[in-house]
């Protein structure tokens, strides 16, 4: 599988000649850094980040390649799902070890 990170505007603007290339099967979105290259660094929930990836999202559906990012929460990862994304890389590993420990101190509360 061969997954091109577009980490920027640059390369949201150079889109259509990425999706030129043979052989790309996803065109993965680092919204952190698309937040930053936008001026509006780690608001990944902003309308203009929405509007990139949407962006992004519609030109590959039409070149039939899977579009992918990160989501570092259940309603964030919602979100770009029902925008057409279709390859999701969620939190890390060790927020979600986190999440998971706190959830069961919160169970053995009760």
């Amino acid at each position: 599988m061969i997954i091109a990170h577009i980490e920027g505007v640059e390369g949201i603007n150079n889109l259509n000649e990425i999706l030129s290339v043979s052989g790309i099967d996803v065109i993965f979105i680092g919204p952190y850094d698309l937040s930053q290259s936008l001026g509006i660094p780690g608001e990944v929930n902003h309308p203009l980040v929405t509007e990139k990836i949407k962006e992004v999202v519609t030109k590959c559906r039409k070149n039939n390649i899977a579009v992918g990012t990160f989501a570092d929460d259940i309603q964030t990862a919602k979100k770009w799902i029902s925008l057409g994304v279709q390859y999701m890389s969620f939190s890390v590993d060790v927020g979600i070890l986190y999440e998971v420990s706190k959830q069961i101190v919160e169970k053995l509360k009760k």
